[in-house]
């Protein structure tokens, strides 16, 4: 049998056909290390996912939502046995949410108010700038900007711009909070979803040893 102390002893180039015991040893090492390697990226892709998924939650140009979906799905089709397909379908339709969740609070806030679109883009760019002001920047920076471009881009009085500022920025506060907790929702189905497909698991592997020990 070839071996990689063999090789390294010289004698692969003796005993064997060179390049063939070569190969051998890649090729038993390559199927061994295999399912470790996809099972490593499975768990990575699944990470990214979720982590992007709670950034998208202030960053709206990264949608979470879909960034988890993905990312749950990819898992379950590198590694079938870890979640089930009824985890993944109630996955896809917490996504949708996400993105209704996101459009009605904005809309809500902005029309409460009175902001206009130049508002909306404000609040967005407020509360990505705020990120790197900590949790002060991320509450009050979607209300500077949203002030801020009422009244450079949208010519509005700045009682006005004020008035629909604070309205866009209401609204993006309120779809962050909502996808913050659509997003946590996710994160629950998959851990419920993890430990229960575990435990099944653990219970046919009882019933299956219970069967073969009655069967002797």
């Amino acid at each position: 049998m070839i071996t990689i102390e063999a090789i390294v002893d010289g004698e692969g180039w003796t005993g064997w056909t060179g390049w063939t015991g070569w190969m051998n040893v890649v090729i038993e090492w390559a199927i061994g290390v295999w399912p470790y390697i996809w099972a490593s990226v499975a768990w990575g892709v699944l990470l990214a996912a979720i982590f992007l998924g709670l950034i998208g939650v202030f960053v709206p140009v990264i949608p979470g939502g879909i960034v988890f979906f993905l990312g749950g799905l990819i898992h379950k089709l590198i590694l079938p046995d870890v979640f089930t397909w009824w985890a993944i379908g109630i996955l896809g339709a917490l996504m949708v949410l996400d993105r209704l969740v996101d459009f009605f609070a904005t809309a809500v806030g902005t029309k409460w108010f009175g902001g206009t679109k130049w508002g909306i883009i404000g609040a967005l760019v407020g509360g990505f700038l705020g990120l790197f002001f900590g949790i002060f920047g991320i509450l009050i920076g979607p209300v500077i900007g949203a002030v801020a471009f009422e009244m450079i881009w949208a010519k509005r009085h700045p009682k006005e711009a004020a008035r629909s500022g604070v309205g866009a920025g209401v609204g993006f506060g309120l779809s962050a909070v909502g996808r913050m907790i659509v997003c946590f929702m996710m994160m629950g189905l998959l851990i419920v979803d993890f430990v229960l497909e575990d435990e099944v698991v653990e219970s046919s592997d009882a019933v299956e040893a219970l069967s073969l020990d009655l069967a002797d």
